[in-house]
């Protein structure tokens, strides 16, 4: 699976080296910053949505299968925005990737109140990656990490747990496609980056990918307070899927019920829970096939 990424990697950064001088000589800058300090919000049109900060922002801009249509940046930050927009290997849905200048005030206005922009100066205007199919995953070689959340809500948690399944070498994280969040800013944000590698799954029945899973050699354990069997000793199942529950009231009783194993984090004070994303990371690391 990592070497069929690998591919479909360098087939984009050469579609985009065809097209890089395009995107280089036709930057638009606007000179007038106060033109576009205006009081009310930007809004992403068209079913785009704006991505910020650094991490965020260079990882979207080096991924050949994100399509990104305007940078903004501020008098501080053109520069190095230039700089990066003359790197890029995404692709564009017009002839050029526009650059424009915004008031530093401007960059925290958004119409979305669940938004807190820790921008530096940087965001860029995207639309959502392409969501990959399960079956795309289930011939991987003979390793292979997955991440399954059962309805999780909060984006700048599942953001977290994609970046730590990037850290932890996972393959994919699945997740319902109702009752969990599009991606947004904020997920974007959380994943500092690695939402830009991790391939993200949507299936419309969670038990039914487990039953899936299992049927293709995948040990499927559940994270639950519940649970009875030691956590490292699935670290040399070579095929691997971790189940993690919602944030309030952990996986549902069908979930549960379809999963080969259920697991708990051994802990020596008595806590009720860990945060989802913080349990999802101690779970990947302690799984790890090396580990």
């Amino acid at each position: 699976m990592r070497q069929k990424n690998l591919k479909k990697k360098q087939l984009g950064s050469d579609i985009n080296k065809k097209n890089k001088k395009k995107v280089i000589e036709k930057n638009t800058f606007s000179k007038n910053a106060d033109s576009l300090s205006q009081k009310r919000p930007l809004t992403a049109k068209n079913g785009y949505y704006f991505i910020w900060g650094y991490h965020a922002v260079t990882a979207a801009l080096s991924n050949p299968n994100r399509v990104v249509r305007t940078f903004y940046a501020s008098i501080k930050t053109k520069e190095m925005a230039s700089n990066l927009i003359q790197n890029a290997t995404c692709k564009t849905d017009t002839d050029s990737l526009k650059l424009m200048i915004l008031d530093v005030a401007q960059f925290s206005l958004s119409s979305d109140s669940s938004e807190k922009r820790v921008h530096q100066q940087l965001m860029i205007e995207v639309k959502p990656l392409e969501i990959i199919d399960l079956s795309d995953i289930l011939f991987a070689t003979k390793h292979l990490r997955l991440v399954v959340l059962d309805q999780i809500t909060d984006p700048r948690n599942i953001g977290a747990i994609i970046r730590s399944a990037k850290a932890f070498g996972c393959d994919a994280v699945i997740m319902s496609k109702h009752n969990a969040p599009a991606e947004n800013g904020n997920l974007a944000r959380a994943a500092a980056g690695a939402l830009e590698d991790i391939p993200v799954i949507k299936v419309t029945n969670l038990k039914r990918t487990i039953e899936t899973l299992k049927s293709n050699s995948i040990c499927c354990i559940g994270l639950d307070a519940s649970g009875s069997n030691n956590l490292n000793r699935f670290s040399l199942e070579p095929k691997l899927a971790i189940i993690m529950g919602s944030e309030n009231s952990g996986m549902r009783r069908l979930t549960k019920e379809a999963c080969d194993h259920v697991v708990k984090i051994p802990m020596q004070n008595e806590m009720e829970s860990l945060n989802v994303s913080v349990a999802s990371a101690i779970a990947l690391y302690a799984t790890q096939t090396n580990n």
